[in-house]
């Protein structure tokens, strides 16, 4: 997802005016999509860009190089709104299409509907989101998942801007086949101005068995690092 960073536009006078446009580039050590790895537990080269309106509206796109049997990049196209009830809690709905340029089964393409809400609990941060998507690979898919995020620390070294813990977790169901499972995530954030520095622990509860046809180490756990440089907003 895009995060926005401190690099404002410059107005006519002394201000900066806030900019709508943001974006993101970003190197993974294993691009992971609800747990699972897209990637084959490789690195990904990944970027995005986000036009937000000033009433909530927002267009962008994102791109991610894969590791599936007869393709190799994906991009996403998306618009959404949110909604801040006050000062503390937004609500929002946004579309997304998860489009893969070169593959050699166009039907792997497929869009979500997605409801999501967040609150500000003091310094804690709570988000819940759920996703829809009415066509995945035949079969309409749901998923729910949730998170939690505090600052612990304010500064520490070269990250000025401090280093913040979070967690999610979630369910993905299929409408026909079998293969419900959970999927989950913990790590730490540390941040230097438009620079942040993402450790996490990233797994699910799917068995190697279960993953893929032929089986694949993509569902197992592991610790994912990710750099990720922000501009705009």
């Amino acid at each position: 997802s895009l995060v926005g960073s401190a690099l404002p536009a410059m107005a006519d006078g002394a201000e900066a005016a806030k900019s709508h446009w943001s974006g993101s580039v970003s190197l993974t050590s294993d691009y992971r999509f609800r747990g699972v790895s897209q990637t084959d537990r490789n690195a990904a080269l990944q970027g995005g860009l986000q036009y937000t309106g000033s009433q909530g509206l927002y267009v962008g796109a994102w791109a991610s190089n894969v590791d599936f049997p007869g393709a190799s990049s994906e991009v996403d196209v998306y618009a959404g709104y949110d909604y801040g009830l006050d000062e503390n809690t937004t609500i929002g709905a946004q579309v997304i299409a998860y489009l893969y340029p070169n593959a050699d089964d166009s039907e792997i393409n497929y869009y979500e509907i997605i409801a999501k809400a967040s609150h500000q609990m003091g310094s804690v941060g709570l988000t819940l989101e759920v996703d829809y998507a009415p066509d995945y690979s035949g079969e309409a898919a749901l998923a729910v998942q949730g998170g939690i995020g505090a600052p612990i620390l304010d500064s520490v070294y070269l990250f000025n801007d401090g280093i913040a813990a979070s967690a999610h977790f979630g369910h993905q169901s299929f409408d026909e086949t079998d293969g419900d499972y959970n999927f989950y995530d913990v790590g730490l954030t540390a941040s230097a101005g438009a620079f942040a520095l993402d450790v996490r622990y990233v797994g699910t509860d799917i068995d190697e068995a279960d993953c893929g046809t032929p089986a694949t180490d993509r569902c197992e756990g592991g610790v994912v690092v990710t750099g990720t440089l922000s501009f705009g907003g």
